[in-house]
């Protein structure tokens, strides 16, 4: 198990990715929308490979929520060999579900809260190697 990457909540989007790429040096590696009214920037740190992810939602995501301060921490994920196993055996030692485990083809993902309530995910993904 390891940590595949931290997520934050980003009020303007332009001006977080901004930030990270053009002060941090930081380098965008991927943009998507999995679902109406969510957009994410997936970053890389080129000296360490570190990962991070900025999430932007609009008022008509379900993941919304109206900004308040200690709010832009969103989630971890912890990348593991199977994350069906991993959320099962979370769960049933005490960790609160945050979601269901959800998958698509070759991807698993689920989440649950830590004691102040972070959500953390654990994933794992058909053919990558862990390092």
């Amino acid at each position: 198990m390891g940590l595949f990457y931290t997520s934050i909540r980003a009020r303007d989007l332009k001006k977080s990715v901004d930030f990270y790429t053009k002060r941090m040096g930081m380098k965008v590696v991927e943009r998507w929308s999995p679902v109406p009214g969510e957009k994410i920037v997936n970053l890389l740190s080129k000296d360490t490979g570190q990962r991070l992810r900025i999430m932007w939602y609009s008022k008509e995501c379900e993941w919304y929520e109206p900004y308040k301060k200690g709010s832009e921490m969103d989630h971890l994920v912890f990348d593991v060999d199977d994350a069906r196993k991993e959320y099962d055996r979370l769960v049933k030692n005490g960790a609160k579900a945050a979601t269901k485990l959800f998958e698509r083809p070759g991807m698993a993902m689920g989440f649950v809260k830590d004691p102040d309530g972070i959500w953390v995910g654990v994933r794992s993904e058909e053919g990558r190697k862990k390092k």
